[in-house]
C-alpha cells in the first residue's frame, strides 16, 4: 500500500531519481496550492466574498495549467516566478477586500513565505523574507493610516471566526505536510548519501589494498631483478672466463674437456634461468593463455631427458620411469615442457651424486586426471620451508654441487598447472628425499575450458 501512494505521489510530483529537487519543489507548491484553494474557493463563495473567490478561481485555472506544463513538458522556471508572484497578489487583494488584519491575510503570508522558503532556491531566500516583511507592514500601515481602503465583506462576527478558524487549519496541516515532506526528503538524500559513502569507503579500502598489493609486487619484482642481475653475473662471468681461456692459451685436451664441460653446464644453467624469467615476465605483461592440445606426455619427458641427461651423468645419477601407457594430457605443451623440465632440474640439483631419481606417471582413479611423480633420494626439505615452497619468496638456492637457482621455477611450475586446471603438492623428509606430483587433466573429446591468469 505504501509503495503504491509512493509510486501515485512520484507520478504527480516527478521521480527523485529522473527531476532536481527545484523542479519538484513547483511541482509539490503547485499541488498544494491547487487542493488548498479548492477548499478556501468555496468557503469564499460560502461567505459571500465574491471578489476574493473570483480571483482564487482565476489563479486555480492558472496554476493547473502551470502544473500540467511543468509535468508534461518540463518547463517550472517562469511557472516558479509566476507563483510568487500570484501568492503576493491573492493574499494582498485578501488582506484589502477580507477585513484586513481583522481577516485571515497575515496568516496566509505565513504560509507562501513558508512554501517559498521550503521549496525555492536559497540563493531568493533573502529576496523572499524582505518581501514578506515589506508587504505586510505597508498593509499595516494602510489599513492604519488609510482604513476607508480596506473592505470588511464578512456579513457577521460568526463568518469572520469561522472564515479564521479554518484558515487556520488549512494553515497547520499544510505546515505538518510540508514538515513531512521536507523530512522525508532529508532522510531519503541522506541515505542515499550514506550509501555513497559506504562506497567510496569501499572503493578506497579496495584501492588501498590493490595499492598495497602492487607495491608488494613490485618490491618483489625489484628483488627479483636484484637476485638475477646477480645470480646471471657470476655464470656469465665463469663462462667469459672460461672461453678467454680456451681462446688464448694452449691446453692439454683433458684440461680443455674438462673446462668445455664446465662451460656448457654453466650455459645450459643460464638457458634454464632465463627461460623460466622469460616466461614469468610474459605472464606479469601480458597474462599467460594457455593453448591446450592433445600430449602424449612421454615424448616431453624423453625430449627433457635428452637435454638434462648430461647433468645426470656428470653426477652420477641413475634415471628411472615409470610411464603408463596410453596417457594423453589436455594441456599446453610448451607450458607442460617447462613444468617437467624445472621438476627434473630441480631434483637433479637436490640430488647428491651416484643418487636416483624416479619418474612415475599414472591415470588416478577418478579416470578423468593423471599425475606426473618425480621422486628424488636428496637432501629433502625442512618443514618450515615446505610451506612456503611455493610462494613468490624467491631467493638464491644452492644444490648439492653449488648449483645456483633463485626458486623461480618451482612457484612458476605451479602456476603453469594451475593454469592448466592442474595441481602441484610434495612429499618430502629432510635427508631422505623429495617426491613433486602434478596433476592434470585427462585429453577426452570434449575440449576442457581453460583459464588465462597473470602471474
Amino acid at each position: 500500500m505504501l509503495l503504491r501512494l509512493r509510486n501515485f505521489w512520484w507520478k504527480l510530483v516527478g521521480n527523485p531519481e529522473h527531476l532536481p529537487l527545484d523542479h519538484r519543489a513547483f511541482n509539490v507548491i503547485g499541488l498544494i496550492t491547487i487542493v488548498l484553494l479548492l477548499i478556501l474557493i468555496p468557503l469564499n463563495i460560502a461567505l459571500k466574498l465574491w471578489v476574493v473567490s473570483g480571483m482564487l478561481v482565476i489563479i486555480e485555472a492558472i496554476l493547473v495549467f502551470l502544473v500540467l506544463r511543468s509535468r508534461i513538458y518540463g518547463k517550472y522556471t517562469f511557472s516558479l516566478l509566476f507563483y510568487a508572484i500570484a501568492s503576493y497578489i491573492v493574499v494582498t487583494i485578501t488582506f484589502l477586500y477580507n477585513s484586513g488584519s481583522e481577516g485571515p491575510a497575515l496568516y496566509l503570508f505565513l504560509l507562501t513565505y513558508l512554501f517559498l522558503i521550503a521549496f525555492t532556491n536559497p540563493r531568493l531566500h533573502r529576496v523572499w523574507t524582505i518581501l514578506h516583511l515589506l508587504i505586510p507592514v505597508t498593509l499595516l500601515g494602510l489599513e492604519y493610516f488609510m482604513p476607508y481602503m480596506l473592505v470588511d465583506n464578512y456579513v457577521s462576527p460568526g463568518y469572520r471566526y469561522f472564515d479564521i478558524a479554518t484558515t487556520l487549519i488549512i494553515i497547520v496541516v499544510c505546515i505538518y505536510s510540508i514538515t513531512i515532506y521536507l523530512r522525508s526528503n532529508y532522510e531519503r538524500e541522506k541515505s542515499t548519501a550514506e550509501q555513497h559513502a559506504r562506497k567510496i569507503e569501499a572503493q578506497n579500502n579496495q584501492i588501498s589494498a590493490q595499492n598495497r598489493l602492487l607495491q608488494e609486487s613490485n618490491s618483489e619484482k625489484l628483488r627479483l631483478i636484484s637476485i638475477l642481475a646477480h645470480d646471471l653475473r657470476n655464470p656469465m662471468n665463469a663462462i667469459t672466463g672460461v672461453l678467454e681461456i680456451l681462446t688464448k692459451e694452449e691446453l692439454p685436451d683433458e684440461v680443455r674437456k674438462a673446462m668445455k664441460t664446465e662451460l656448457l653446464a654453466a650455459a645450459r644453467n643460464t638457458s634454464e634461468l632465463l627461460d623460466n624469467l622469460l616466461s614469468w615476465t610474459t605472464g606479469q605483461i601480458k597474462g599467460l593463455k594457455p593453448i591446450a592440445t592433445k600430449i602424449e606426455p612421454e615424448i616431453i619427458i624423453a625430449n627433457v631427458l635428452e637435454v638434462q641427461q648430461f647433468i645426470a651423468n656428470k653426477k652420477g645419477i641413475t634415471i628411472r620411469t615409470h610411464l603408463e601407457e596410453d596417457v594423453k594430457i589436455w594441456a599446453d605443451m610448451d607450458m607442460l615442457e617447462l613444468i617437467i623440465r624445472n621438476l627434473i632440474s630441480n631434483a637433479l640439483k637436490f640430488t647428491p651424486k651416484n643418487g636416483t631419481i624416479t619418474i612415475s606417471l599414472y591415470k588416478n582413479a577418478d579416470d578423468s586426471t593423471c599425475t606426473l611423480a618425480i621422486q628424488d633420494n636428496g637432501i629433502g626439505i625442512a618443514d618450515e620451508d615446505l610451506r612456503r615452497l611455493f610462494d613468490k619468496n624467491v631467493q638464491s638456492t644452492y644444490g648439492t654441487e653449488s648449483e645456483k637457482g633463485i626458486g623461480l621455477g618451482l612457484y612458476l611450475s605451479k602456476e603453469l598447472a594451475t593454469l592448466n586446471q592442474g595441481k602441484m603438492w610434495v612429499q618430502s623428509t629432510l635427508g631422505e628425499g623429495s617426491t613433486f606430483f602434478v596433476s592434470f587433466p585427462l585429453h577426452k573429446d570434449k575440449k576442457q575450458p581453460i583459464t588465462v591468469l597473470t602471474i
